[in-house]
């Protein structure tokens, strides 16, 4: 029979890892958003170790990620995280729900929730450029993508690119698949619904101005769309 989260997740700690510093279940199974399909993450904090390690069980009717750390390498993966500006680990260990913790943990859980806090590093003007130019060049491609395959795979990357130089440009947090979607609707929800209502023009009536519109609205105030001119 499949347990609650918290207890299946506190299960796999004590039988597994009881002596870890710190233990913590992030994921939509903390925000109580879980459904059937849903897997528990968990990070674990032991004493000794080498670097990130990832561990896939299933336990107590779950399917389990576990995500490794040592006291020792955990804050080369912190720092990997920040220059990502997609701090992972941070985020789970601030946000999620302390299973098992020591003063030690409880030291490292801190150190987690002040890089939150503290935000990612500002992108120079070489960066926001790059940004200009890779998203000019699929606005270009999806222009001349040829059948839909083409287009849709040119669709999904455009609004990866423009989900992240939004959140970037204001030193926010980014994130992958539908956290970095939940992440730019929590910032700007206006270019959440802008973004969706483009994305369904696009894959119902293959109808690509709403999108270009878009891309182009954003890209204005950094000096718009760049093709000519770019130097790397």
């Amino acid at each position: 029979m499949k347990m609650e989260p918290i207890q299946a997740a506190m299960k796999v700690v004590s039988e597994q890892y009881p002596d870890c510093l710190l233990a913590v279940l992030g994921g939509s199974a903390s925000r109580g958003e879980h459904n059937e399909h849903s897997d528990l993450d968990v990070i674990i904090v032991e004493r000794e170790g080498e670097g990130l390690r990832r561990r896939t069980i299933e336990a107590a009717g779950w399917i389990v990620e576990l995500f490794i750390v040592s006291s020792s390498g955990y804050r080369e993966d912190f720092d990997a995280g920040i220059v990502a500006a997609n701090p992972t680990l941070q985020r789970i260990m601030a946000e999620g729900i302390v299973l098992r913790s020591v003063p030690e943990g409880d030291n490292i859980r801190e150190e987690a929730q002040a890089d939150l806090a503290y935000g990612p590093l500002p992108l120079t003007m070489s960066d926001i450029d790059a940004a200009r130019y890779m998203i000019t060049e699929y606005m270009m491609d999806l222009e001349q993508a040829k059948g839909d395959g083409e287009a849709w795979f040119t669709v999904q990357k455009i609004s990866t690119l423009l989900c992240e130089f939004v959140l970037r440009v204001n030193r926010q947090w980014t994130g992958e698949g539908k956290t970095l979607f939940r992440l730019v609707s929590g910032f700007d929800p206006r270019f959440g619904e802008q973004l969706v209502y483009a994305l369904e023009a696009m894959y119902r009536s293959r109808q690509s101005e709403q999108l270009m519109k878009l891309c182009e609205q954003v890209l204005l105030p950094y000096g718009g769309p760049l093709l000519a001119g770019y130097e790397e």
